[in-house]
């Protein structure tokens, strides 16, 4: 048989082969970057993507970069406005103060005659001094002794300390100026997160204005109570709970699809592959005994597959997912049950005395938590019955893991800054040795934060999270937190430590007083930290050894010949784009930026320059060197806003705390608690809440629109990704397609391929075959069936005797039925081999084409395409298609095994 160029190459390409050839290893990072592919490009025989790719320029739209997904332009974009921040707090907040703290004349000179004499002749037999110069030191201290133990710890004039606002810590009119200055600062910033999100929406709705997705109409429903509900119980309880809320409106809920608990059968499986390898390789003594194993296992694979095929199989999870009818439904939901931090905290102490909150929804005395599905690709269903106790104790381990590097980093910066210290005494190299050590504990910082994240990263994994998208969100959360503790409260806590003084009575003030103040202490420390986040943490990118040591291993590539042709194409890919590192960078640096700036206001143009980097240096990689990032969806954007929310707070907050610290009056106070009241509004009345009482909902004209109409045309949907329902799913679809097709040839393929499906589910089979197997010999398998899916059409296809948009639909209904066998359904999608355009390899040359038809569109290159999938005519599959009848003669079979 004649086959395409490509098709053939495909066919005869070994991926195992040894040693490799590189001229493979470069198409395939050819067709892994991102650019846009060229029509009739050549193919990687690998992976399928076009070879030949039009580089992008660095200019390039943030919007046109939507075919690489939402997630994309909304980080970049993100990180633009929040730029935009910066520079409204460059000319209101940090401009004004950098210019009265440079006025201001309270840090010391190093040749004020009182601190001269002490230097050489001592402080105690010295002070007090009749001269104006030891005025200076009456200022902080109250009498000789303390001034004695600490007059090498006051702040010494320099150039970084006259940036910073210890050197106007006695000016008390400048102090209520800058806390005026503050009050106005947090008023503009709580202006500019609603005008952030109204902005992030409007490139939300530009990109998804023409993609329909199945987690526009679905909700997400956790802490179900397991094994005790069914999807009739859930609907009508759900139902229920929307007339309650908004009687006006008409809920309607078409589809309940319930994650089952597949985790045991999954567990097995794997066990008993394990006992078949050893089965091979053991001996006569171990055979029975292995032998028994194994069947004991197949009986009770058997009893839950038998439960499975006739819908008797009821071990829920406490996950769920609800579609109803339209958006307006799901969006009117999501917003009576999104809870602010106040409202969580109050139903918290609610359900401790046994009450219910009115916002929330309850389910057999449970608080159900609802929030916005993620796409069906993006769910680990395997996790959806892991024990939630277990769930607890991998957070916990992960905490603890935490919590150990955060101790390890307190340890270190506190020996540091004991050694800093004791060179305060002598004039010898004092400034040099203080500045050193304040750079070295900023390098510090950033080393273990590199710990923090591997470690953060390595056990997110094993916490068994539901979603990617969770997964990835929980990551970007936990980075954030530990990564601003680290940077920030560490530094606090050692430094206050390191200036107190056992043989001296402290106020409460005193300590913390000396402890911004000296050199090397907590204002010198926020500089180097500020400096090294925005200079260092960007320039790590570029420059990343791990990258330059696999650029070396790629010259001796040929030369390596244990290396097969899979590990040299992995070896030539880009790095991968980790969306959770990205917003964990934009979300720290803003949060350290505002938390310096009442200290050291130029930490302000820091942040603004490292932002302004990091965009820069990351769109360049995205371009230049990284492979196509995954599909990433909004949630992740939302969850870190809600985040960078709270920066005001931040910055409120340390204005308090420097202000009491330096004994501010009472009119310095008051504004300083106005601020932190106006900033804390955010606890009781987020942002988003705000932004939606005074902006209308770009997609009010799509909310009208009906699942029921669309279903068709979503890319993915639950049933179709769930493992226990996707046959049954996949075989109604076939049904409902056939509906519509008049044309006997139309009917004869999909009989055709109906009939070829298998009887064993072969969803559950191909995840507890990914858990055993490696993921190249997955891929192998996945590339294999299409390509078996291609000639079986070419057998039997005659495109002369229908019209070639009739052929066109009819084949890319058809084989995405069939795609949906392999275990690359049910991946994630960034664990997904891209789809090939099989209509191109049968009977063109390859191509970019979008198929269009009366009211659809379907673009088959499009990112979007990696999560295609049949659809199925199924708002009362959960309902009224499954037959419990056969129940009984499941209990046959139990007694069967058990005899």
């Amino acid at each position: 048989m004649e086959y395409p160029q490509f098709l053939g190459n495909t066919i005869k390409f070994d991926l195992f082969k040894k040693p490799p050839l590189k001229e493979y290893a470069l198409k395939h990072k050819l067709a892994t970057s991102c650019g846009y592919s060229f029509e009739n490009s050549e193919y990687c025989p690998c992976c399928g993507l076009s070879v030949s790719k039009i580089s992008l320029p660095l200019s390039i739209k943030i919007i046109d970069l939507a075919f690489l997904g939402q997630g994309v332009p909304l980080f970049f974009n993100q990180t633009i406005l929040v730029t935009v921040i910066y520079s409204l707090m460059l000319a209101c907040f940090m401009v004004p103060n950098i210019i009265f703290n440079v006025l201001g004349d309270d840090c010391i000179s190093k040749d004020n005659y009182a601190y001269v004499l002490w230097q050489e002749q001592g402080c105690e037999q010295n002070c007090p001094l009749e001269h104006e110069d030891f005025n200076q030191f009456t200022k902080i201290f109250s009498d000789c002794s303390q001034i004695c133990h600490h007059y090498t710890k006051v702040c010494l004039r320099s150039q970084m300390s006259q940036l910073s606002f210890i050197n106007k810590q006695a000016e008390s009119q400048q102090r209520i100026i800058q806390s005026s200055i503050l009050l106005c600062s947090v008023i503009i910033m709580k202006i500019s997160m609603v005008l952030i999100r109204e902005k992030q929406k409007q490139v939300e709705f530009a990109i998804d204005k023409e993609l329909l997705s199945p987690s526009d109409f679905t909700a997400i429903l956790n802490h179900l109570p397991k094994n005790n509900y069914d999807e009739k119980e859930l609907k009508h309880a759900l139902e229920e709970y929307c007339k309650q809320f908004d009687p006006d409106n008409n809920y309607e809920v078409v589809k309940v699809n319930v994650a089952y608990d597949i985790s045991q059968f999954i567990d097995q499986g794997r066990e008993k592959l394990k006992l078949e390898k050893q089965l091979e390789r053991s001996k006569t003594k171990n055979r029975e005994k292995l032998i028994n194993q194994i069947k004991e296992i197949s009986q009770l694979q058997q009893i839950i597959e038998y439960e499975i095929e006739n819908g008797c199989y009821r071990k829920t999870t406490p996950i769920a997912f609800i579609t109803f009818q339209t958006k307006k439904q799901l969006k009117s939901l999501l917003e009576q049950t999104k809870l602010s931090y106040w409202e969580v905290f109050m139903i918290a102490v609610k359900s401790l005395i046994k009450k219910k909150d009115s916002r929330g929804f309850y389910f057999k005395g449970e608080l159900i938590q609802i929030n916005r599905a993620p796409e069906p690709d993006d769910v680990f269903w395997e996790n959806c019955g892991v024990d939630q106790n277990t769930q607890l104790k991998r957070k916990i381990l992960s905490w603890f893991v935490i919590l150990f590097l955060l101790g390890f980093s307190l340890g270190i910066l506190y020996g540091l800054n004991a050694f800093q210290n004791s060179f305060l005494q002598s004039d010898d190299n004092q400034f040099l040795i203080t500045t050193m050590v304040s750079f070295s504990k900023s390098l510090i910082i950033a080393l273990v934060e590199g710990l923090i994240y591997y470690f953060i990263t390595l056990l997110a994994n094993q916490e068994r999270h539901v979603t990617k998208t969770y997964q990835d969100t929980s990551i970007a959360q936990k980075l954030s937190y530990v990564q601003f503790v680290n940077s920030c409260l560490l530094l606090m806590i050692i430094n206050i430590i390191g200036a107190y003084n056992p043989q001296l009575k402290y106020q409460s003030n005193q300590l913390s007083n000396l402890a911004v103040q000296q050199q090397g202490g907590i204002a010198d420390d926020f500089l180097y930290v500020s400096g090294t986040n925005a200079i260092l943490i960007p320039l790590s990118l570029y420059f990343n050894p791990l990258y330059l040591l696999k650029k070396i291993r790629q010259l001796r590539i040929e030369k390596n010949k244990d290396m097969d042709q899979y590990q040299a194409n992995k070896l030539f890919e880009g790095p991968q784009v980790e969306f959770y590192d990205q917003y964990s960078y934009l979300c720290k640096t803003t949060w350290l930026t505002f938390f310096f700036a009442p200290l050291i206001p130029i930490s302000i143009l820091f942040g603004q320059v490292g932002l302004v980097s990091y965009y820069w240096i990351e769109k360049y990689l995205l371009l230049r060197r990284n492979s196509k990032p995954p599909f990433q969806s909004s949630h992740l954007d939302s969850e870190m806003l809600y985040l960078i929310d709270l920066s005001p707070i931040l910055f409120a907050t340390m204005q308090f705390w420097i202000d009491f610290v330096f004994n501010s009056g009472k009119l310095c106070q008051s504004l300083n608690l106005a601020s932190i009241v106006l900033a804390g509004l955010e606890i009781i009345l987020p942002t988003y809440r705000i932004h939606r009482m005074l902006f209308k909902d770009l997609n009010e004209e799509e909310d009208s629109v009906r699942y029921e109409d669309v279903y068709l045309k979503l890319p993915t949907d639950y049933d179709r990704t769930n493992p226990l329902t996707q046959q049954n799913a996949i075989s109604e679809f076939v049904r409902n397609k056939v509906k519509r097709q008049t044309s006997p040839l139309r009917m004869q393929l999909s009989q055709n391929l109906g009939n070829s499906r298998q009887r064993k589910n072969q969803a559950l089979q191909d995840l507890i075959y990914k858990g055993v197997c490696e993921p190249k010999k997955i891929r192998m398998k996945i590339l294999k069936q299409k390509l078996q899916l291609v000639l079986k059409m070419r057998r039997f296809i005659r495109p002369s005797m229908l019209k070639e948009g009739q052929m066109e639909m009819n084949l890319d209904g058809l084989e995405k039925v069939d795609s949906l066998r392999s275990s690359n359904q049910n991946s994630p999608t960034y664990l997904k081999t891209p789809e090939y355009n099989f209509y191109s390899f049968v009977h063109t040359k390859p191509r970019l084409r979008t198929i269009l038809r009366k009211n659809e569109t379907m673009d088959i290159n499009s990112i979007s395409s990696q999560n295609q999938s049949a659809y199925l005519n199924t708002p009362q599959y959960y309902f009224g298609s499954k037959k419990n009848s056969s129940c009984a003669q499941r209990q046959n079979i139990k007694r069967l095994t058990q005899s």
